[in-house]
């Protein structure tokens, strides 16, 4: 590794590393400042997926500059949606100004996104959908794009006699939907029995692990896998490193945690596709402020992604992408 880029890494270490051990402590994540109170209902606030703290930064940096006062809550893991639901009813009940969504499933939060309409509760759904048309803006990531790009990618570098595994995160997410809808249309020509999945990790990199552990061992003829989420590309590469076969089994996977910038480095993953998380919770605040003031929003914002392969990954367009904590504004 270039010395020249210790300095950053290290940086980026330092400031995660004081994000997580701060976590416990932060469920109000910004100081009262006297405007409107919204409700930010996450998938999960634990301090295990990167992606998640960058969301807030970003709220953080919009909530001072529109004058809002957010209180985060969710569940401590993604998976638990019966949590998130629970969660969701009893903000419904302190009526607040607007609620802000990342919703863990497309159908089952319906219902109560539509009572809180019904209240005059102005919502706006962030990173997943909804089956509904209650809400009055989505901000979130092209994910049937950024599907193609990483399916074209493992297109790409698997020949075609080999078969390509799909890894994903959460079943009836709309995140995990839209990015296998993409990946899937782009290996359409391959062939339905070239293509392996999909195996819900659960958001756990352990289950990600044991997935491609079996996998390798099962299919000989197993060429290439899409990871389509922070915790599915962080077990899925694990599992490729410590069996040894990432040489020949090519890992391409989404979003940008310190792990997986590392695995790129080392060709341990070939592609990540890269996400705007700091975009995204700045421009969910952004959104829901304008909304509740009655001011006009566009019904979806789409925050780009990028696919940042080894040979380009230390690009200045692509360090502001890898490493967007560093530089605290949009990108």
């Amino acid at each position: 590794m270039n010395s020249n880029r210790w300095p950053l890494l290290i940086a980026v270490a330092v400031l995660l590393a004081v994000a997580v051990l701060a976590w416990p402590r932060i469920q109000v994540v910004i100081e009262p400042r006297g405007g409107e109170t919204v409700y930010v209902v996450l998938k999960t606030t634990g301090p295990q997926m990167e992606f998640w703290q960058i969301v807030r930064a970003g709220m953080e940096a919009a909530a001072t500059e529109f004058d809002v006062e957010p209180v985060i809550v969710g569940p401590k893991w993604e998976k638990d949606i019966d949590h998130q639901i629970e969660i969701l009813a009893e903000v419904i009940e302190k009526n607040p100004h607007g609620i802000l969504l990342a919703a863990s499933d497309f159908n089952r939060l319906v219902p109560l996104a539509e009572r809180a309409a019904a209240r005059g509760i102005t919502i706006v759904t962030l990173d997943s959908a909804l089956n509904s048309e209650v809400p009055v803006s989505f901000v979130a990531t092209d994910n049937v794009s950024a599907g193609l790009k990483a399916g074209r990618e493992i297109q790409r570098l698997v020949p075609a006699e080999l078969r390509i595994a799909l890894v994903s995160h959460i079943q009836g997410v709309a995140t995990a939907i839209e990015r296998e809808q993409g990946v899937r249309a782009a290996l359409e020509s391959r062939g339905a029995d070239r293509i392996l999945g999909t195996y819900y990790s659960q958001n756990e990199p352990e289950l990600a692990y044991r997935f491609v552990r079996e996998l390798v061992e099962t299919y000989p003829d197993l060429g290439g896998i899409v990871a389509m989420n922070e915790s599915s590309t962080v077990g899925a590469g694990r599992a490729l490193r410590d069996l040894g076969v990432y040489d020949r089994i090519h890992l391409v996977g989404f979003d940008n945690s310190r792990e997986e910038i590392e695995f790129l480095e080392k060709g341990v993953v070939k592609a990540l596709v890269v996400q705007r998380p700091f975009n995204m919770g700045y421009l969910g605040i952004r959104t829901l402020a304008q909304a509740i003031r009655r001011q006009p929003v566009d019904p979806v914002i789409h925050t780009d992604a990028v696919l940042v392969r080894q040979s380009d990954m230390f690009s200045e367009e692509n360090q502001k992408l890898l490493f967007p904590i560093v530089q605290g504004r949009l990108q």
